[in-house]
């Protein structure tokens, strides 16, 4: 985490900001599963800024000058909280007697939350925070975004210490709001202002598809099919023996993804009112106009494929390939990353 940023923070702060105010009409055929109950009726533009503003005031600083970080058990529900230390028992700071012990506790684990919260072996603290960092801990700067209904990214950056970026959801709690679910991301200096973007939209993605396979049948049900094999990594014509990866291939109507190690690697989306992310095909909402400000684009982003369609192209190691129709709408969605 001592690593230096080659990101401009100031121009990228700008373009986040930007992405708050330019947005397309979200598909609802597969967020709503993602809601709490509390969560299911329409939410209101007075309810997203409250939001915002929720969020600003548990960083700000008790003489109420700069960002602190926040008392993370009192702006977490208490039911992600606890959800959040299992994980951690389990897989951070695991302490079995017994490989039979560890197994049992993770199955207990995932029949547990498996229907609740995406679950990842990797776990990260809320917000990004490292060693070090306590309640009241000054913060170089924090950046919100809004995402979709109440979900938002949170841009913290610690300075030294490293940038990271969340994305995060909100449930009303009384007066005010408490986090029921964070993704939390650490940036590293490849990462540049237009690939934030496209990470932003790829978290948004997360709340729809799923994080890994298992989320994706709590969001979206059974798939029309699904396989899994097993094999050696392969990266760029090598093929390490040494390390073995499970793939597993899921097709829904109009949306095929590809998990790596319950990563997502792949998606292409192909039918008109499905999203990913902010883009959403077929939309009048979402049209090529819209996605050259929402991302940032220019001329250079824009080419004619193979069948002389036009497609904006996107990204670098994380990359989005868009076709348009004769209408500037979308057609078709392209999702992929790198190993």
């Amino acid at each position: 985490m001592k690593k230096r940023f080659l990101i401009t923070t100031t121009l990228l702060y700008s373009i986040l900001l930007v992405t708050m105010s330019i947005s397309c009409s979200q598909s609802s055929n597969n967020t709503d599963k993602y809601k709490s109950d509390s969560l299911k009726e329409t939410i209101s533009e007075q309810q997203v800024i409250s939001g915002e503003t929720w969020l600003k005031s548990i960083f700000q600083c008790q003489d109420g000058n700069g960002y602190c970080f926040p008392d993370e058990e009192s702006v977490l529900t208490e039911q992600y909280y606890q959800f959040f230390i299992e994980s951690l028992n389990i897989y951070e700071y695991p302490d079995f007697e017994t490989e039979e012990e560890r197994e049992v506790a993770e199955e207990a684990y995932e029949d547990k939350w498996k229907d609740v919260y995406p679950l990842d072996k990797d776990v990260l603290y809320p917000f990004g925070r490292g060693n070090g960092v306590e309640k009241g801990f000054n913060l170089k700067n924090v950046t919100i975004s809004h995402l979709s209904d109440l979900k938002y990214s949170l841009l913290v950056d610690y300075g030294v210490e490293g940038i990271f970026l969340n994305a995060l959801l909100l449930v009303p709690s009384d007066d005010a709001f408490l986090i029921d679910y964070i993704e939390t991301k650490y940036l590293d200096s490849a990462e540049n202002e237009d690939q934030i973007l496209i990470l932003q939209n790829l978290a948004l993605a997360n709340f729809q598809l799923g994080v890994n396979p298992l989320d994706a049948h709590r969001l979206m049900g059974k798939p029309l099919s699904e396989t899994t094999e097993e094999g050696s990594l392969e990266v760029s014509g090598f093929v390490d023996e040494d390390y073995v990866v499970i793939t597993t291939t899921m097709e829904y109507k109009g949306i095929k993804m590809i998990y790596e190690d319950n990563r997502m690697i792949h998606a292409y989306i192909d039918q008109p009112g499905k999203s990913f992310g902010w883009i959403t095909c077929g939309d009048k909402e979402c049209d090529k106009n819209l996605l050259m400000k929402k991302f940032n684009l220019t001329k250079e982003n824009i080419y004619n494929n193979e069948e002389g369609e036009e497609t904006i192209f996107m990204g670098d190691f994380v990359s989005l390939n868009i076709t348009l129709d004769e209408n500037d709408l979308v057609k078709t969605i392209e999702f992929n990353t790198g190993p």
